[in-house]
């Protein structure tokens, strides 16, 4: 038997406007813990990545064995939100989070908004989970799942 291609899943990435700001949102506020950062230079930008004409400061940051890949593109592309979830190859970052409205108020906060309503599921798998989307003001999408509790008996 042969070994598997892929052996892991090494990364998300998201592109941000302000990476500082950022990494106070997934680390200070949602409890990522930073890895690291580092800068990749112009001519390592457009060799990685075919962006010409830019540099990237990025940090990794993790929650349990997931990482995060945080970029800030200088200087920046889009100035708006363009995508939807809904186009194709369009991805995005689930979290499963313990207080859904304390993380939407956090996430407003650094430029983060509902697409939708948070809902709660009403049948399969995640029946009373509550769920929403994200999407950031220059674009990207997180998901919040937040697990329904179930009380003790008691």
């Amino acid at each position: 038997m042969t070994s598997p291609l892929v052996s892991e899943v090494a990364h998300s990435g998201l592109t941000v406007t302000d990476l500082d700001d950022a990494l106070a949102l997934w680390c200070s506020g949602l409890g990522f813990t930073l890895e690291r950062t580092f800068t990749l230079d112009a001519p390592t930008t457009v060799a990685t990545t075919g962006v010409d004409g830019a540099t990237i400061r990025a940090a990794t940051v993790t929650l349990g064995d997931h990482r995060v890949e945080l970029l800030q593109y200088d200087p920046p592309r889009a100035a708006h939100a363009d995508g939807s979830p809904a186009t194709i190859g369009t991805a995005h970052i689930a979290l499963t989070v313990s207080d859904l409205d304390r993380v939407l108020d956090l996430c407003a906060r650094h430029g983060w908004r509902p697409v939708g309503a948070p809902h709660r599921m009403t049948s399969g798998a995640r029946t009373g989970t509550r769920i929403t989307y994200l999407e950031g003001e220059r674009g990207g999408f997180l998901e919040l799942i937040s697990p329904q509790t179930i009380p003790e008996p008691g």
